[in-house]
This record gives C-alpha cells, structure tokens and sequence, in this order.
C-alpha cells in the first residue's frame, strides 16, 4: 500500500516534498522580480532620473503649483540648479521654468510627483507607495539631507486642500494645487496657515485665466499650452 509520504503528501496537512518543490520556485522567482524592481529605483535614485517610459505615454500640456515648507520655511525652487532652460532641460516629461518657479510643466500624461522631484535630485517615500508606512516615509534633499518622520517632526501632505497620506506615486493633474511641509506642527491649523502660500499661477501658462495673461499676451509667456517651445 502507499504511504501518503510516497504519494507526495504527509500527515497532518503537512506539504510533501514534490508539492514544496514548485511553490520554492514561484517565490524564488518573485523575489527575484522584486529584486529587480527595486534595483531599478534605487539606480535610478543615484542617477537622480527615473527610468525613462515618457515615449509610451500620450503628450500633454499641463501645469500645477506647488510648494515645500521645512520647518517652517519655503524652499527655493527659483535655484539654476532646478530651472529648465533650452541648454539645460532638467526632464523632457517635467519640469520647472523661468519665471514661474512653482509651477511645474508636465509634457507626458501618468507623470508622478516622484518622477517630478526625483529629476531635480529628490527622493520621496511615503505611503502612495504600496508598502511604505508613516514611519518609513522620508524626503531626501539634494544636498543629501533626509527629512524622516520622527516623534517630534513629520511631514504632511495636501492635495489641493485637502489632507493626504503622501503624493508621491500620484499623477499630476492639471491645475493641482500641492503642499509639502515638515516640521514639528502637530495641529493641521498651523499647517494650514501655509496652504495659502501655495502659488495660484498655473492657469496662466495653461491658458485658462486669460484676464492673468502677463502684459503682451500669452505669446509672452515662457511655456504656455500653445506655445512651440519652452524656454
């Protein structure tokens, strides 16, 4: 007679060994996959770039404002280190130009927050990232610098106006109005006494308050929707 050990099986709901063997392969190899995924964003960190997919998605013409508060402070986006000109072009798909410093141009649909500041040498963690919890979520400068939730400081996110998780992993929509900020504020109405400095200025380049046209016309605006080049 053969033994539930011959046939594969054990006892007591055990797995044999020949049912063992593919399911040690079937995690083998996602392991190897997640291994692979993370090698790619973590190369693509040093390179301060993301993985360059912009060709598959469809063109477009959009704009948001945003801003970054550290502790209290507005970081300055108007830096030539962060400013796309025709000579030096921080992304193709997104980026920042003279003279609207918070307002961001985004040239491909399904571009994130994270392919926005990782191009202009940020990394953002937080919880938009499917296992990436509160404690875990940190914003690394360029300078190198990371500003991590601790017990006294976190950082705190808002999509136009309201409050959320994190923003990393969302697309940018037209007209997004986005607010970073850490620091020590522990009431949501200290924070947002900074929502209001928050720029209002992408409707501008987007064409959507003509009655804000800079003085000329919309021809003179740097990048605007209609507009053949940004520079």
């Amino acid at each position: 007679m053969t033994s539930p050990e011959d046939a594969g099986g054990g006892w007591d709901g055990w797995l044999g060994p020949r049912q063992w063997g593919p399911l040690v392969a079937v995690f083998a190899i996602t392991a190897i996959a997640l291994g692979v995924l993370l090698a790619v964003r973590w190369d693509s960190e040093d390179a301060g770039t993301s993985p360059d997919v912009s060709a598959l998605r469809q063109p477009v013409h959009w704009h948001a404002d945003f801003a970054v508060f550290i502790r209290g402070q507005q970081f300055d986006f108007g830096q030539p280190q962060f400013v796309s000109t025709l000579e030096s072009e921080k992304s193709q798909t997104v980026h920042i130009h003279d003279p609207r410093h918070t307002v961001i141009h985004i040239h491909r649909e399904g571009t994130t927050w994270d392919e926005f500041f990782r191009s202009l040498g940020f990394l953002l963690d937080d919880p938009s990232f499917a296992g990436v919890t509160s404690e875990r979520t940190c914003l690394k400068l360029p300078s190198g610098e990371k500003l991590c939730n601790t017990a006294t400081e976190t950082l705190k996110f808002y999509v136009n106006g309201v409050k959320v998780d994190g923003i990393a992993n969302l697309d940018v929509s037209d007209l997004d109005r986005v607010l970073i900020s850490y620091g020590p504020e522990t009431h949501d109405e200290v924070v947002r006494t900074q929502l209001p400095k928050v720029s209002d200025e992408a409707c501008i380049p987007s064409e959507l308050c003509a009655e804000r046209f800079p003085e000329g016309g919309i021809e003179n605006e740097p990048c605007s929707k209609s507009g053949t080049t940004c520079n």
